[in-house]
């Protein structure tokens, strides 16, 4: 108490609105100690200087490492302790702030007879369904972030794996889903959504985990932190790996260029190619060497197969999204505005959600539309959206993967099995080690197509969804 005494009486020696903000931190330890346990302090430090104003000159707050508050420094006294900087204090204030509105949300999201485990089984429970406000309940368990996220994402691929391969030769003898039937895939259904959900919650910590996570994927074999995603083999996947990649930043990089680089097929390759895509477009600082890593794979020749080809021309391929990044999110934003207005048009006139003008629609819900798009990445066309649609991917949040629950309502409805079975079916078809054909230099955007239609390329074989070139 002697400590705290003696900081508020030298309160006198900072202005009014300096001495209004030391008193908000001494009134918020909780604040205080996330701030102290986010700096790096050497194991023999033991009182610590909160910048008020100017780094150098302060004023100052001289704080115990627990967050006991000792004085204040006014501007020009000089002191020996390490400083935090004002505008990593107002980071991590605002970080805090953030944290207080997501339990804020979670409280009002509790329904009367749920505990915290049943709104984490969310994950688990809502498949599909699983909605934006879903999402902010659940992420406030910093627990359940990084590595325990990653432990449960392969856990229920490895399910879903096992599961799908069971089921996959019997599913196009199935005419009419019994009862068992529907229970099992069901189960199946609500696990391989969860590594979709449980891949964006891994990548959704603070740079303190996002690290931890990295260091950890790096001592074990061959493979990324988001190919348990990849392993669904969809754009919703794909693209929720590649934004949990660009999330983990440059530490990553070594991770993706060694799966690119040795990915035994196309499906680990594409989650390779687009995690380095993700990490470039994110991080400025990182674009030149990931650029550098995707322009080291030349094109292949002209109707080239193998594996080899196929590393290549997924690098080429991302290479080109993240060259043409902006292009990209502009035509994609088009597309999703389309898209919303075929995923609304069976609601009744005057909804609110149901719009019947592509420019009508928020651009929330175009993000969120466009990238909970459900397609089988074995068709070389969903593939190329899927690469097309990286950009708006890796720039994106984390809400910004999940439509609201009001639209996840009139848009989806309710779940029924034959949803899971047409997914299972996929697979009964697929033909994995199939490479694909784009295996021409693509022309520039606005130069004829090279099939000969007339058409500027970005009309033709560019544009999204658009059949590959063969």
């Amino acid at each position: 108490m002697a400590h705290a005494h003696h900081f508020l009486e030298r309160l006198d020696r900072v202005t009014r609105s300096h001495a209004e903000f030391a008193l908000g931190l001494y009134r918020d330890h909780e604040a205080v100690r996330y701030v102290l346990e986010r700096t790096n302090l050497a194991d023999d430090v033991d009182r610590v200087a909160l910048a008020i104003d100017d780094p150098k000159e302060g004023p100052f707050i001289i704080v115990t490492r627990d967050g006991r508050f000792v004085t204040c420094l006014a501007r020009g006294m000089h002191h020996d302790r390490p400083v935090i900087a004002r505008p990593r204090i107002d980071a991590l204030l605002a970080k805090v702030a953030e944290k207080r509105a997501r339990r804020e949300l979670a409280a009002r999201e509790r329904r009367p007879d749920e505990d915290e485990d049943d709104v984490f089984l969310r994950v688990v429970k809502l498949g599909y369904r699983f909605s934006r406000e879903d999402l902010l309940a659940v992420s406030i368990f910093e627990a359940l972030l990084g590595q325990e996220s990653y432990r449960l994402t392969l856990e229920f691929a490895l399910e879903v794996a096992k599961t799908r391969a069971m089921m996959a030769p019997g599913a196009p003898r199935v005419t009419i889903i019994k009862e068992q039937t529907a229970k099992a895939l069901e189960k199946l259904d609500r696990l391989e959504w969860a590594v979709g959900h449980l891949t964006v919650l891994m990548a959704a910590g603070e740079r303190r985990e996002l690290d931890a996570l990295t260091e950890h994927c790096k001592l074990l074999p061959n493979g990324t932190p988001t190919f348990a995603a990849g392993m669904q083999c969809s754009p919703y996947f794909y693209l929720r790996g590649a934004w949990a990649a660009g999330r983990l930043g440059r530490n990553a990089i070594p991770l993706y260029r060694d799966a690119l680089a040795t990915g035994p097929d196309w499906m680990q390759l594409l989650d390779a190619g687009l995690g380095l895509g993700a990490i470039g477009l994110r991080h400025a600082s990182c674009f030149h060497e990931v650029r550098k890593i995707l322009d080291g794979y030349e094109q292949p020749p002209e109707g080239a197969q193998g594996i080899e080809a196929t590393r290549a021309i997924i690098a080429r391929m991302v290479l080109q999204s993240v060259d043409e990044a902006d292009e990209r999110t502009k035509t994609v934003m088009e597309l999703g505005r389309k898209l919303c207005v075929d995923m609304s048009k069976h609601l009744p006139e005057g909804s609110k959600y149901r719009f019947e003008n592509p420019e009508d629609v928020p651009d929330d819900l175009v993000k969120a539309g466009v990238l909970t798009f459900d397609g089988d990445c074995h068709d070389q066309s969903i593939q190329n959206f899927t690469v097309v649609t990286l950009p708006l991917a890796a720039r994106a949040s984390a809400e910004d993967f999940y439509l609201p629950r009001e639209v996840v309502r009139g848009w989806i409805g309710r779940y029924e099995p034959q949803e899971t079975l047409d997914r299972v079916l996929r697979w009964s078809k697929a033909e994995p080690s199939k490479t694909p054909t784009r295996t021409e230099k693509a022309p520039g955007r606005n130069d004829p197509c090279s099939c000969g239609s007339g058409k500027k390329w970005k009309k033709c074989h560019g544009a999204p969804g658009a059949a590959p070139l063969t």
